[in-house]
């Protein structure tokens, strides 16, 4: 069972900064990794949902900031952990602009794991959480 989490992708958006003041996306792919699991770790739901987006911009601007902190509770239950490590790990066939990264996780409610997460930046270059593989935590997509 394949337990994907997507963003459906919207419209593209101007608006550039988050509820808390701070800039939607990071800077690169790797920092928006890193925040999301940081923030997930920190039960740090704006955190998470500033990163949490598609090539269109972030969630919070197609789906309101409710559902999208919503989405980050269940994903921040799924995904504390005591550390990680990222290995990047292209794949050819998600295109140019998507990077895939492994985060080897350890102290999950499942033991070690390793979660496939992919980024994707914006038309204007900032990074973000588009998709999880959360098969390693026995989650489900209607959880």
């Amino acid at each position: 069972m394949i337990a994907l989490l997507a963003v459906i992708t919207g419209g593209c958006s101007a608006k550039t900064t988050s509820q808390s003041g701070s800039t939607y996306g990071a800077s690169t792919s790797e920092m928006a990794v890193r925040g999301f699991l940081d923030g997930a770790n920190a039960d740090d739901y704006g955190r998470m949902s500033d990163v949490f987006g598609t090539d269109a911009g972030p969630a919070v601007e197609r789906f309101g900031v409710t559902d999208v902190e919503q989405r980050m509770i269940f994903l921040a239950g799924l995904l504390k952990h005591t550390s990680y490590e990222l290995q990047q790990s292209n794949l050819a066939q998600l295109g140019p602009d998507r990077v895939r990264w492994e985060a080897r996780m350890s102290g999950t409610r499942k033991g070690s794991v390793v979660v496939p997460i992919i980024t994707v930046p914006d038309g204007s270059g900032r990074w973000y959480v588009e998709r999880l593989n959360l098969d390693a935590l026995g989650a489900s997509a209607g959880s």
